[in-house]
């Protein structure tokens, strides 16, 4: 199994009776003879190389950003690599004492093998004879899925390949209810491990069985463009009832946020590659728009074309890869010519480029909607498996917000969307809260249809905690207006062009200081009162006609 997991991205579609996932992977190993990844299945998937750039495109367009712009003057009244993903189904028993093999092949740069029934001990020993390096912590989790009914799909990398050429896998087989089976992925799991799933279909998607959670976006650091956004869904969903196993949604709307025009193959040709010799393909490559060469390098334009390059032109020894492949003629004598295969060659590349761009077009064109999940969970907390499902006529939920910075006589405050108002700590900082301030806002259930269900709504008491911090600040904002929560971002955006926060240096009157403000004149600076004496003024005023007069 691999070691040092770090986080898992998923994407999954379904409908028609089917499930497909789409899994990236990525391996904190350097060595490939090391790599091995174990998938448990309830019915015998197909197996397909997956496009890391669709998978990229939807994690681009749905990702969380959180950003402030500035707003007039206030008056003062004023949301890796990981070795174990799966699927689940209702189990219809186990094997007999050897696993069975009920396909093997290849799929891009792996090795895979399909194994059915079996005991732990014997699947496990399988894996090892064969080079898919098992855990020795595997087998009582693995016995526990054979129990189910589960297959086993195991990866290797395939001789000759390297860790970078690792790519997306997609797996499809009969099902309905996608899931992800993180009891074995506990075996290699770091605390808090990132657990993003995303979800291709006609309706929103929840968990069943893990609790949904809303943040309490009063926690994040707003002022830093939501920096601890991590840390706050890491406390969130370790809340009371929530108990480490929720998700939170990132994103839930129209799946045409997703750019396609970097999915487009119609400028591609696998069949040019068929009777060119060796020294010619990167030309073609070229050719078709999938790299630029220079006199000693090229550049690609898709992530797998070195790998393609590695295996069939490989870089001869004591050869500068750069140079290589931006002159071939320059290194004919010294090319392999029992590694070219342009057949084979144009089949790798339709399998690894073509098709894996035209399948995702063509889920795009099928499935309007997207959600995107996520969370963070420890090893300790893998013990069930989450399972999901689409919920008809929920909202959807942006993944845009933006919050409002004002400036005003009373100090800076930051109105955020639903309409809460923090007052900034006087050094221009984010407020440091009390551990009594919740991290989730909300803790839900999802329910067989309608709405979920609130198990904890602490609303009333994140405004309480708001407004006795704003009340610490001098001339701080209140607590909250129409609305708490969630709401449409004001601005979208990432980087902050305003100043940081703090009053810009003016500075409010002194508590010490008598008198109403009939009594006081103000100036302003950069949407800040600063109260200023009438003697202060009528000083000010002399000191002035004195330089005039000593001028004559």
């Amino acid at each position: 199994m691999q070691v040092d997991q770090t986080g898992e991205t998923i994407l999954f579609a379904w409908g028609d009776g089917f499930v497909e996932a789409h899994i990236q992977i990525s391996y904190d190993g350097n060595d490939a003879s090391e790599f091995a990844w174990i998938v448990p299945v309830l019915a015998v998937p197909e197996v397909e190389v997956g496009s890391f750039r669709f998978m990229q495109n939807a994690l681009d367009a749905s990702v969380p950003v959180y950003g402030t712009s500035t707003g007039g003057g206030a008056s003062c009244d004023e949301s890796g690599g990981f070795s174990t993903v799966g699927f689940v189904q209702d189990p219809d028993g186990g094997g007999g004492s050897v696993p069975e093999i009920i396909a093997q092949d290849t799929a891009g740069a792996f090795d895979y093998v399909i194994l059915q029934g079996g005991t732990a001990e014997s699947v496990g020993a399988w894996l090892a004879d064969n080079g898919y390096s098992p855990d020795d912590e595997a087998p009582e989790i693995l016995q526990s899925y054979i129990d189910e009914g589960h297959v086993f799909v195991a990866f290797k990398l395939r001789t000759g390949v390297g860790v970078e050429d690792i790519h997306p896998i997609v797996l499809r087989y009969a099902g309905d209810e996608p899931c992800i089976p993180i009891r074995l992925t506990r075996i290699a799991a770091k605390d808090d491990m990132d657990i993003r799933a995303l979800f291709l279909g006609d309706a929103r998607v929840l968990p069943l069985n893990y609790r949904h959670v809303r943040l309490n976006r009063v926690r994040l650091d707003w002022q830093s463009n939501g920096a601890n956004y991590a840390e706050l869904v890491a406390m969130a969903v370790d809340e009371p009832e929530a108990d480490g196993r929720a998700f939170v949604t990132e994103y839930a709307g129209t799946s045409t946020i997703i750019d396609t025009t970097t999915l487009e193959t119609s400028g591609y040709d696998p069949g040019a590659f068929v009777l060119a010799p060796a020294t010619q393909v990167v030309d073609q490559l070229v050719a078709q728009g999938l790299g630029f060469c220079q006199e000693n390098s090229c550049t690609w334009s898709h992530e797998l074309v070195p790998s393609l390059l590695h295996e069939f032109v490989p870089v001869p020894d004591g050869v500068d890869e750069a140079e290589f492949y931006a002159c071939l003629e320059c290194y004919a004598d010294t090319i392999d010519p029992e590694a070219w295969d342009g057949s084979a060659f144009a089949a790798a590349f339709a399998e690894r480029i073509v098709a894996p761009m035209d399948h995702a077009r063509e889920l795009l064109a099928s499935w309007p909607y997207l959600t995107r999940l996520y969370t963070r969970i420890s090893p300790h907390e893998m013990i069930i498996d989450p399972t999901f499902a689409e919920q008809t006529d929920l909202p959807d939920e942006p993944s845009r917000f933006g919050a409002e910075r004002e400036f005003g006589c009373c100090g800076t405050t930051v109105r955020l969307p639903g309409g809460r108002t923090v007052a900034i700590e006087n050094d221009g900082s984010w407020p440091s809260w009390p551990e009594q301030m919740p991290w989730a806002e909300r803790v839900e259930q999802t329910q067989p249809s309608g709405p979920p269900a609130t198990l904890v709504d602490r609303s009333a008491e994140i405004d309480e905690l708001l407004a006795a911090h704003n009340e610490t600040i001098e001339c701080g904002g209140s607590g909250s207006e129409s609305g708490v929560g969630e709401g449409p971002a004001t601005t979208a955006g990432g980087a902050d062009t305003a100043s940081d926060g703090g009053d810009d240096g003016a500075v409010p009157g002194s508590s010490e200081e008598t008198g109403s403000s009939a009594d006081a004149e103000t100036t302003n600076g950069c949407g800040c009162a600063a109260p200023r004496r009438r003697g202060e003024l009528a000083g000010l005023v002399l000191l002035l006609a004195l330089g005039l007069r000593r001028r004559r």
